[in-house]
């Protein structure tokens, strides 16, 4: 009786263990990941034809272009620092404060060696700082006047961990916004700095930035905040960070709103321009308009180190205390901010 039950349960097994086999082969192999381009030669502008190169440090070069921009066919203002973290004397890291401080302030306090403001309003982005989440993209709609603008700020993000690692991920491509938050609360969880923002530029070399205003066709005509016209606009400045395959990461900015100095450029702009000029792997928009000011040791004002020609003075005294601009294009009129990034010696 014992053998006749065990040759039953085998003829009722085997068939199913076969028939589940056969699913398995059949299934064929789980998807992978689409493995990374090779690294390609970044490109560096040489002295001349508007651009200037200096050394500020071993391993960090400054670079500014001032004249007509063959990419945007306008006058444009550009400051770029270019650190190398293969080189273990420095660090690239994110700044946030609770109450809002200058680029200058932020600068001086961190003996910083460049910094750029950083993120947007910390209620649309995600800020993980040292461990400890301070912002968690708490409003899903950007308010604008009557307007309420669906959150549209944190399809990338910034990674860091303090020291040379430092990583540009298009984390929410492909992901709708409403699930943002989740996706960056499962990623801060393995995270100890980062810092969402909008739109992404460059991916694996990818321009995506040239599509980001065809995939957000206008909704709102009327306001600022929509993602159609904060980014199509070229009467804007920028502020952006790259990185290039071989290491180095790039702080950047674009002036702007001074027709015949410096116009300013749009996000798919800036995408042409970067590749262009530098060729960076990873490129991802920061804050601009009034917020972009880059500060670099040596460089600029003598006193905040302030390179760039911030526009939050223009029209009356600056969000920093500054004196109103006297016409001519001046290094104050610094907006506060919550976050920066910045490079310091370790």
């Amino acid at each position: 009786m014992r053998s006749g039950r065990v040759i039953l349960l085998l003829s009722v097994l085997v068939p199913l263990l076969a028939l589940s086999c056969s699913k398995v082969v059949t299934a064929g192999p789980d998807p992978v990941a689409e493995p990374e381009e090779p690294a390609r030669e970044p490109v560096y502008p040489k002295p001349g034809n508007g651009w200037t190169v200096t050394t500020v440090a071993e391993g960090i070069t400054y670079y500014t272009f001032d004249g007509l921009d063959p990419v945007s066919n306008a006058r444009q203002r550009v400051f770029v620092t270019d650190i190398d973290l293969n080189n273990p004397a420095y660090a690239v890291k994110l700044g946030f404060y609770s109450t809002p401080v200058t680029a200058s302030e932020m600068f001086r306090s961190k003996n910083a060696i460049a910094c750029i403001n950083a993120g947007y309003e910390s209620a649309s982005i995600w800020i993980r700082f040292e461990n400890e989440d301070k912002a968690n993209i708490s409003n899903m709609f950007i308010p604008d006047g009557s307007y309420k603008i669906p959150q549209w700020k944190s399809e990338a993000a910034v990674y860091l961990d303090n020291d040379r690692d430092v990583r540009i991920e298009f984390t929410g491509k492909g992901v709708s916004a409403d699930k943002w938050r989740n996706l960056y609360f499962e990623r801060s969880r393995s995270e100890s700095n980062l810092i969402t923002s909008a739109p992404m530029l460059i991916d694996d070399y990818e321009p995506v930035g040239k599509d980001f205003c065809r995939l957000h066709p206008v909704q709102f005509p009327k306001s600022a905040e929509d993602p159609y016209n904060h980014q199509s606009s070229e009467t804007h400045p920028r502020t952006a960070v790259a990185k290039t395959g071989f290491n180095h990461v790039l702080f950047i900015v674009v002036d702007g709103r001074r027709p015949g100095l410096s116009r300013g450029i749009s996000a798919a702009g800036l995408t042409d321009f970067l590749v262009a000029n530098f060729n960076p792997r990873y490129a991802l928009n920061l804050d601009g308009g009034g917020s972009s000011t880059m500060c670099v040791r040596g460089k600029g004002d003598a006193i905040t180190h302030v390179v760039n020609y911030p526009t939050d003075n223009m029209y009356g005294p600056g969000k920093d205390g500054s004196p109103q601009e006297s016409g001519i294009p001046d290094h104050a009129g610094q907006r506060p901010r919550n976050t920066f990034l910045y490079v310091v010696e370790r």
